[in-house]
């Protein structure tokens, strides 16, 4: 069984158990998770970001070269976590914190390693607590879609983490089957 000394923990303990609507940015206004804030940089490449006044999100990436799948290009979890990262700030950039409740990818051409890629997110639609968002990934300059996203971000209150450290720590204490 593990203890509370041996659990890894994220460095910040403020971002990432807290409910603040501002979390730490960098230069290029990307939000960063906890993992990210500590290395002080978006480890994905995601290197700007913004909402412009029609509700679209904006997002200049690089795939860094240690996120090589194939020769020259991107490792497809690669591409899905980038668009799990974007789509899921589209929340953030109007100040609602979200989570992941489901993502569907489609690969329609290899990410280049190390060339610049945009992605443009929006929300299709939203019931109650629920963001229905949508995106595209596309090469830069030329515009090419590289991939396109869909998924569901739910709004989570203030207690969200807190419920997650409580589940693990029961998970924890059932030891193992």
């Amino acid at each position: 069984m593990r203890t509370d000394d041996d659990r890894p923990r994220t460095p910040d303990r403020r971002w990432a158990g807290s409910d603040f609507q501002d979390p730490p940015r960098t230069g290029g206004g990307v939000a960063l998770c906890g993992a990210c804030h500590a290395a002080g940089r978006c480890r994905l490449g995601v290197q700007r970001e913004r909402l412009d006044d029609t509700g679209n999100a904006w997002f200049h990436v690089t795939c860094p070269r240690d996120q090589e799948g194939g020769p020259n290009v991107a490792h497809g979890g690669w591409t899905a976590a980038v668009m799990d990262e974007c789509l899921g700030h589209v929340p953030l950039l109007n100040r609602t914190l979200s989570v992941t409740a489901e993502l569907s990818v489609s690969f329609v051409k290899p990410v280049p390693v190390d060339r610049p890629v945009q992605v443009r997110a929006w929300v299709d639609r939203r019931e109650g607590s629920r963001w229905y968002i949508a995106g595209e990934m596309s090469l830069l300059p030329g515009g090419a879609v590289l991939a396109r996203a869909s998924g569901i971000w739910v709004a989570r209150d203030p207690g969200h983490f807190d419920r997650h450290e409580k589940w693990l720590a029961q998970q924890d204490s059932a030891g193992s089957p």
